[in-house]
This record gives C-alpha cells, sequence and structure tokens, in this order.
C-alpha cells in the first residue's frame, strides 16, 4: 500500500482550492477515485458533507487526520465507477482517476455525474493527453482536446487549462505529464 501511503501526504490540487475559495456555497460533494483522501479532507474541512468513491478500501486513510465533528461528514463507498450509484452534489471532482477507465465506461459516468449534480452543479476533472509519456499503457484512456468537449457537451466548461511538464508520479518515478484541467458546469443552470 505504499502508493496510498505516498498520496496520504499530498496537499488537496490547487485547483480545487481555488474554486472553492471563490464558491462558498457549495453544501455536498463526490470525490470520485478518491484515493488517500487529499481533496475529499480538505473539502470536509471547509465544512462541506463528502461522499468518498474509491474501487478499493480506504477508509482507513481517509479517517486519518479528522476530528469525529469531520467523520459525520465524510461517507465513504467502496465500488468500481461501473457500478456506483451517485446521490445528489452540489461538486463532483475527479483527478486522475477517469483515465484509468475505458471510454465506454467514461461515457457512462459522466451521464450519472450529470444526473447526479444539482442545479448549479459543477463538475472538476482532469483527463490525461496524448502527449503523456504513459500514453503506451493499453489501459489508460488519452484523449485530446476536442474530444473532452465532446465528452462534456452537457456541461458549459468554464476552464480547461492543458499543462504538460515533467514530474514525479505518487510512486516518486519521473514522467511526462500532458493533462487537461477542467472545471464545467451544467448547462441549463448558467
Amino acid at each position: 500500500m505504499d502508493f496510498y501511503n505516498n498520496l496520504n501526504v499530498l496537499k488537496p490540487h490547487k485547483i480545487l482550492v481555488e474554486f472553492i475559495k471563490n464558491n462558498k456555497n457549495i453544501k455536498e460533494a463526490i470525490d470520485l477515485g478518491c484515493g488517500a483522501g487529499r481533496d475529499t479532507k480538505f473539502l470536509i474541512k471547509e465544512g462541506i458533507n463528502v461522499t468518498a468513491i474509491d474501487r478499493i478500501d480506504v477508509a482507513k486513510y481517509l479517517n486519518n487526520g479528522l476530528t469525529e465533528e469531520e467523520r459525520l461528514r465524510l461517507n465513504f463507498i467502496q465500488s468500481k465507477f461501473d457500478d456506483v450509484n451517485l446521490p445528489k452534489a452540489d461538486l463532483i471532482i475527479s483527478y486522475e482517476s477517469l483515465p484509468f477507465s475505458n471510454i465506454n465506461s467514461i461515457k457512462a459516468l459522466i451521464d450519472k455525474i450529470k444526473n447526479a449534480l444539482n442545479d448549479n452543479g459543477y463538475f472538476l476533472c482532469n483527463f490525461f493527453g496524448n502527449n503523456d509519456s504513459w500514453n503506451e499503457n493499453k489501459k489508460i484512456t488519452f484523449l485530446e482536446k476536442e474530444e473532452i468537449e465532446d465528452l462534456l457537451k452537457d456541461f458549459k466548461i468554464l476552464r480547461l487549462n492543458e499543462v504538460e511538464k515533467d514530474g514525479k508520479t505518487a510512486m516518486h518515478q519521473i514522467k511526462h505529464w500532458h493533462v487537461f484541467w477542467i472545471i464545467a458546469k451544467k448547462k441549463g443552470d448558467i
């Protein structure tokens, strides 16, 4: 479980921290592919109720460092994305997890996300681009910007940043990252 121990010490994603600072009306959130809970714990400490979902039982990592009162705002569901039923939420996040599903599973999950979002709900996520050094791995989905825009056609894309840089993985290996960072809002609620 070194992978989860390594994730456990990471700070929340900067894009999420910035988003929450500017959107204080979020009450219910879902963290898809929550891992050790870097973003889940941040949201909980901001007073938000979080349903954290991962295919592995990561409850001990999620509870680590939370007070009893904060634990009351955490609901953990162990499930694969294909099988999960999403509760209603104001915000759904998914970082470094969607690309590890095939494109058909991603499309089905995007539909679930759209249906789970409340009015004025937001979806924050990222996808890997074709220049990513993992692009030889057939178990990972890599997308072009236009494919992402099509995938999120039922959302208003508020921000889509493409980043390419060399950096470390959670296992401290150097790789070339090609990542699209997205902030989207459910259409019809703009």
